[in-house]
């Protein structure tokens, strides 16, 4: 039933930030009053910050965050991924902090990885923390929703020269040397509403507490002009990037093998995913020339149940396709055995800058190890 409700509201938020015509009057002005609501307490609770009556914490050590201003889709997750295992090739010793959304360890903290072990179960973990574990070799992650008190934790076990933050932005009780603000470049600031009008976090402004900028699933079409301008007018002139999501591989969990994402070409495909955005998953799958014959969507951060794969596996089978294919952070979520026939594929995703990568790299070389 909660599932079948989030899934329900994250519609209506979607709807309402992407297509207004579609709404009826009295919703619209429901959900605008919510909003207007909603800001209060954000912008109250920034300024109790800003005016230190909530006191924020330091710890010893750099300190990265990566986030967003709108509700999930821009890639926070391979973005820290990326930007760790960056930071590991300078030389630094890093370790990953995650909140832990939806894992039981959420509110304890806890070790997921010690860099080489995972320690956590995802249902312990939360799915995005364990993705982030099987995917960063020799870095710890942990989790907990105190980032402070994950971060001595990390500090007192693995004695890190910086910690990496993800989906931080927002998480003001902990300072931070370095602020990297997410957008995404199909629809940066949304609608321009926060929630639940549109998909804002906080009000637009509030960009101006970024250090820098990155526009994700940059594809070189986006038209960028308006976004730029915002950014431009609230936050001056601090660096702006642009990074695409790249198809990276394809997993084969029962052979545990990997193909080229190319090999999707002409396949005839059954898609199911429960990420924020359920739409950029089919996008990708449309790009790379896949013949998808169905797709399920379930909300951000679903557990697989054996029923639901037994659904699936069933519309899959009845529409006769070559494969069923699903994301990395949705084959985290799968607890139950996995039938064998039409065969998983997992689609994996990397960050690729393009000729701007040395350009970034050189940036959080200067903010981290030089002190400019």
């Amino acid at each position: 039933m909660i599932p079948r409700l989030q899934n329900r509201i994250q519609k209506v938020i979607i709807q309402a930030d992407t297509d207004d015509q579609r709404l009826s009057r009295p919703v619209e002005r429901i959900l605008y009053t919510c909003s207007r609501i909603y800001e209060l307490a954000v912008r109250l609770r920034i300024y109790l910050y800003e005016n230190g009556i909530f006191k924020q914490r330091s710890l010893p050590c750099k300190v990265i965050s990566i986030g967003n201003i709108t509700v999930g889709g821009t890639g926070k997750t391979p973005m820290t991924q990326y930007i760790a295992n960056l930071l590991k090739g300078f030389g630094l010793k890093v370790a990953v902090l995650s909140r832990g959304y939806g894992g039981l360890a959420q509110g304890s903290g806890g070790i997921v990885s010690d860099g080489n072990k995972i320690l956590m179960p995802p249902d312990v973990s939360g799915d995005e923390p364990q993705l982030l574990a099987s995917g960063l070799n020799g870095i710890p992650v942990l989790v907990g929703k105190d980032r402070y008190r994950a971060g001595r934790q990390a500090i007192e076990s693995f004695a890190p020269s910086v910690l990496v933050l993800d989906d931080a932005f927002q998480h003001l009780a902990l300072k931070r040397d370095l602020n990297l603000l997410l957008l995404d470049s199909a629809t940066p600031f949304g609608n321009g509403h926060c929630l639940p009008r549109g998909r804002l976090r906080e009000p637009p402004e509030q960009i101006l507490r970024a250090s820098a900028f990155i526009f994700t699933r940059w594809t070189g079409k986006n038209d960028l002009t308006q976004a730029t301008s915002m950014v431009r007018a609230h936050a001056g002139e601090r660096p702006v990037f642009k990074c695409a999501h790249v198809p990276e591989s394809l997993f084969l969990p029962a052979r545990e093998e990997f193909l080229d994402p190319c090999s999707l070409k002409n396949r005839r495909l059954f898609a199911f995913s429960g990420i924020a955005r359920n739409d950029n998953f089919r996008n990708t799958l449309s790009d790379l020339g896949a013949d998808i014959a169905g797709f399920q969507e379930f909300p951000d951060h679903h557990r697989y149940s054996s029923h639901d794969l037994e659904t699936i596996w069933k519309m899959a089978r009845d529409l006769n396709v070559d494969n069923i294919v699903t994301t990395e952070k949705d084959y985290i979520n799968i607890q139950t055995e996995i039938p064998p026939t039409p065969e998983l594929l997992v689609l994996t995703i990397s960050i690729s800058f393009g000729n701007e990568a040395e350009t970034f790299a050189n940036y959080l070389k200067s903010k981290l190890i030089d002190g400019n």
